[in-house]
């Protein structure tokens, strides 16, 4: 039996607490997992590097690009969505077709910061979950459709986007 490292034990305390359930991967310090997201369902995988003092967390797009005009412009889309991000970045698997968003931290202590480890979670679903319906909407463009299909603007569309609570106001 191999002995776990903090930062790995803090990522597993991160799933307890919050009471999400995941899978840990046999001899690696590594948890899969799925989360149900407002278009679509998130699996994800969350890595220890412990060497490194660093997490890193994955998901992949269960959508295959079917050929290379839609790799491209899905490129584009991914190039653009990257441009507005702080954490985080896309990225193509360009011969498999596939989307991923990869988010990584190194912590300056072992054992790592749950916030922190708790957040790169909460930023890989809602990131994955924000372009599900931009890829898909490429996905399903074709011909003059795709050749056509206006990337920038399709990034513009809010209609895509889940409603955000306001919270009430206070009584005066």
């Amino acid at each position: 039996m191999t002995a776990t490292s903090e930062l790995y034990a803090t990522v597993l305390s991160v799933f307890a607490t919050e009471g999400w359930s995941c899978e840990e991967v046999a001899g690696r310090e590594v948890v899969r997992a799925g989360f149900e997201a407002h278009h679509t369902r998130v699996d994800l995988h969350v890595q220890v590097f412990s060497a490194l003092s660093a997490v890193s967390v994955v998901s992949e797009s269960p959508l295959t690009c079917p050929g290379p005009a839609h790799r491209e412009r899905l490129a584009e889309l991914l190039m653009r969505v990257n441009q507005t991000l702080t954490v985080g970045n896309f990225e193509l698997d360009w011969d498999a077709g596939r989307l991923f968003f990869r988010v990584t931290n190194l912590f300056p202590t072992p054992q790592g910061n749950p916030g922190i480890i708790r957040g790169l979670i909460h930023t890989t679903v809602g990131e994955m979950d924000r372009i599900a319906p931009l890829e898909a909407i490429l996905l399903r463009a074709d011909g003059a459709a795709l050749a056509s299909l206006d990337v920038a603007a399709l990034l513009r569309r809010e209609d895509l986007l889940p409603e955000v609570p306001v919270p009430d106001s206070p009584a005066s």
